[in-house]
């Protein structure tokens, strides 16, 4: 991290039942960048974020082929409006989250896999 002095610890919950239901995968393959919005839970407990993936496609590959990821999630909060273009602006909170990634198999309930994205 770049500006310790702007860490913060992840809320309970982030992820379930917020005004963040989804966040941005990041991923490369061959040097190509390549990012996937989706839905997403975080366990605290075990600091690892399940997102939910198609068993063939992009962002699977992605992941099979390069394990280094990037996520975010953010919020917009208020308008700052101005009198000229230039002033105007917007509140905003959000967090970035580098790590390795791992698969995980099926699911009980789905027929689909899911990768696990934080350890």
């Amino acid at each position: 991290m770049r500006r310790k002095d702007r860490a913060v610890r992840m809320k309970p919950g982030f992820g379930h039942a917020s005004p963040r239901p989804f966040g941005t995968l990041a991923t490369v393959y061959e040097g190509q960048p390549f990012i996937n919005t989706n839905l997403f839970v975080f366990d605290e407990a075990a600091h690892v974020i399940y997102m939910h993936t198609a068993n063939v496609g992009r962002t699977r590959a992605n992941v099979e082929a390069e394990e280094r990821v990037c996520f975010s999630v953010s919020e917009m909060g208020r308008l700052l409006p101005a009198d000229t273009a230039l002033e105007f602006s917007v509140e905003y909170a959000g967090v970035v989250v580098l790590w390795a990634r791992a698969i995980v198999g099926r699911s009980r309930r789905s027929s689909s896999r899911s990768a696990t994205i934080a350890r």
